[in-house]
């Protein structure tokens, strides 16, 4: 896990904010680290007993500050329990790494593997089509103004994000067919996009938006392949519906998200706050999701259960957050976002893991929530990566 999203789950854990993926997040991570401690090394590291007393110490003081105005010290120790433990492993490899780096100590050599196959993460990169066919290339682009169309003026930001800025009133523009533009990221890619009637999409890799220019008829329709999170501007008068494999979500202005990858095993959508109705094309049944909900359609069924929103909204925020998940839907992820094809040399169908770690860290970093558990080897050949139980 990366250390500094590390250090903030343990202080969220610490204050009661965390959520229980996140709790169990941690626990499990505390389980990994007790059964691959690391043998003390009085050499590298000092004397133990000083070490561990020094931290425990500061500790077991904040203990007792914490349980003088707590009504719960039983919970508040096992927290505190838990948290110094992580610590002082964080602190006895710091010490290790310290001393390596400054003694010039050689890495081992799945660390050197690793040096040699630095693939970095994606970044902002989409191709904008517009209604004519032409298509612009936005990570190559300067920031500014874009285009205009049916009224309607696209610019490029700084921060890789498009907005569409109503020149005119729509109900003045001219009658006729609606003109649509796509907007598609590549693997390794995500983008923002604001849409003409103030409504924010962000998509994740490997997906793609088809909206109108503006939307002057009765529904704002857009239609997505991929995954992307909506906040949806208010409109009572105008419902926004998005259209993807086999369902149809109507909102008339919330945040949700859509998890629609043609190579996924069903179509999720997650309510964060107001309220949306999930339609599955194929069974003709529907769902209202209520704000902490998740549906999952299948070509059998329409299932809806509550979640961890925070988790699944991790990719938006900029990390990676997986609790028990299984190998194949994380390293789907960690494909999508990496440009990555991923190899298989025997069964994983029954190896979960659970992590935390930064979108902006390289593929090694990320991998490490899959090498710490000794579970399974991997090798990286150019962009290919083999998973070896």
């Amino acid at each position: 896990m990366d250390k500094e999203l590390l250090l903030n789950l343990i202080n969220k854990y610490l204050s009661n904010q965390a959520t229980a993926g996140e709790e169990k997040l941690l626990l499990d991570y505390y389980d990994t680290l007790q059964k691959n401690e690391l043998k003390w090394d009085e050499f590298l590291m000092g004397d133990e007993d000083t070490v561990k007393t020094e931290l425990y110490d500061k500790v077991l003081q904040e203990i007792k500050t914490r349980e003088s105005v707590s009504k719960k010290p039983v919970i508040l120790r096992m927290r505190w329990f838990v948290a110094a433990s992580v610590a002082l492993f964080l602190a006895a490899s710091a010490i290790l790494v310290v001393y390596l780096k400054r003694n010039g100590a050689p890495s081992n050599n799945n660390q050197q593997v690793a040096a040699k196959h630095i693939i970095a993460p994606g970044g902002n990169k989409a191709t904008l089509t517009l209604s004519n066919g032409s298509k612009i290339t936005l990570d190559d682009l300067a920031t500014g103004q874009l285009t205009k169309q049916s009224g309607v003026t696209i610019t490029k930001t700084g921060n890789g994000k498009l907005v569409y800025t109503i020149a005119n009133d729509s109900s003045k523009s001219p009658q006729g067919a609606l003109q649509y533009n796509t907007i598609e990221t590549p693997k390794g890619g995500q983008y923002q996009v604001n849409l003409p009637d103030g409504s924010k999409v962000w998509l994740n890799a490997a997906s793609s938006l088809r909206y109108p220019t503006n939307f002057s008829g009765a529904v704002r329709r857009v239609e997505l392949t991929g995954e992307a999170y909506f906040e949806v501007a208010k409109n009572p008068a105008k419902p926004f519906k998005v259209v993807s494999n086999a369902q149809e979500v109507e909102v008339l202005g919330t945040h949700f998200n859509i998890s629609t990858y043609p190579d996924d095993a069903s179509v999720k959508t997650t309510l964060l706050e107001g309220s949306v109705k999930v339609l599955s094309t194929k069974l003709n049944q529907s769902k209202l999701l209520k704000p902490g909900e998740q549906s999952n359609i299948t070509d059998n069924s329409i299932h809806v259960q509550a979640v961890d929103t925070d988790d699944v909204v991790a990719w938006k925020n900029g990390y990676f957050m997986f609790v028990d998940e299984d190998l194949k839907s994380i390293m789907s992820k960690l494909s999508r976002w990496y440009n990555i094809d991923v190899e298989y040399t025997g069964n994983v169908d029954n190896l979960r893991f659970g992590g935390m770690v930064s979108r902006s860290k390289d593929l090694a970093q990320a991998l490490k929530i899959i090498e710490q558990t000794g579970s399974v080897k991997i090798k990286i050949e150019g962009r290919r990566v083999i998973i070896m139980p």
